[in-house]
């Protein structure tokens, strides 16, 4: 067995005494995060949890794990919970969108509720791995092949949260052996052992067979090129920024910017606004938008996830 005595989290930049929250949802991968929190001198943790009613009893255990695990740690716990089943079916989303937003909803009403702003996350190198294989496959470009970034902000409700990743170059492997060394106990996720959503048909099949034909150093590099994209993304952020931020973006400014500046504008600009990982087909049919027949005629209205749609009116681009 590997010794990670030494497993340290990267510095997230943060202030140890600030009041911060932790996502923890009773899997290895959060209760090792919380525990190399507290090893790394974070004093004021608040421990959140949220259940998506999705695994009957086995969700309700997951909480009273992840509670008694708070109070065991003298740390204060809170617990969001909502029927995501049933908001998936009412707003016609999938069931991972509609877990995604309700728990992030749960994380700013909590935020805001504490007066914080700052959240941790538990993702790791192996996560890592897959946004990018994901986001590649979806066709996102550069800015997706960055995958997750250590440091990120996300405006959900009003409430603009601070997300800290400190795990992402850590192995799952090494978070499991860090728990076993420890003596520290998890809950599974039988769902993740379940080969349906696309994310986990591309960890237990896709990924498993990549490794088999060219071993297990792909991850690192992987990880390793997402870093390289991230700075660059970041770079071109930047440059995308004083546009992406406006609720309206004018076409005729859009229509004189190089094709891969008008993409990355286009993209920001949707992810601000609302759009969960904007794809390729998302920022090429709102680009479509810009063009226009012999006859000055082109679209005006296209749709985007979630019942989303941006239209051109009045020579500026807009989303409703």
């Amino acid at each position: 067995m590997r010794k990670n005595k030494n497993l340290e989290l990267k510095n997230s930049g943060t202030d140890k005494k600030k009041k911060q929250l932790v996502a923890v949802s009773g899997g290895a991968d959060s209760v090792a995060l919380l525990h190399l929190l507290l090893e790394a001198g974070y004093t004021n943790l608040i421990v959140t949890h949220f259940n998506h009613r999705l695994r009957g009893a086995s969700s309700t255990g997951d909480a009273r794990f992840v509670e008694r695990l708070a109070t065991k740690l003298s740390l204060p716990f809170e617990l969001g919970s909502a029927d995501v089943r049933t908001i998936a079916t009412e707003q016609k989303l999938s069931l991972e969108t509609a877990a995604r937003h309700a728990r992030y909803s749960f994380f700013a009403l909590t935020a805001k509720k504490h007066r914080t702003r700052s959240l941790f996350l538990a993702h790791h190198a192996d996560d890592q791995v897959e946004t990018c294989f994901f986001q590649f496959l979806r066709g996102s470009g550069a800015a997706g092949l960055a995958g997750m970034k250590p440091r990120s902000e996300r405006t959900i409700d009003g409430v603009t949260l601070t997300l800290h990743r400190p795990l992402l170059s850590i192995p799952k492997q090494q978070l499991l052996d860090y728990l076993s060394e420890r003596k520290l106990r998890h809950r599974e996720d039988a769902s993740n052992a379940v080969a349906d959503a696309s994310r986990n048909k591309l960890r237990l099949q896709v990924l498993p067979m990549i490794e088999e034909l060219f071993g297990s150093s792909f991850r690192s590099s992987i990880v390793r090129n997402a870093s390289v994209f991230a700075e660059e993304d970041d770079f071109l952020s930047a440059l995308t920024l004083p546009m992406a931020t406006h609720p309206e973006l004018q076409v005729k400014i859009l229509r004189q910017l190089h094709p891969a500046l008008l993409r990355r504008v286009l993209h920001a600009w949707l992810k601000n606004h609302g759009i969960d990982e904007p794809g390729f087909a998302e920022v090429e049919r709102t680009a479509s938008l810009l063009e226009i027949d012999e006859q000055g005629v082109g679209p005006a209205k296209i749709n985007l996830p979630e019942n989303r749609h941006a239209r051109r009116r009045a020579g500026v681009l807009f989303l409703e």
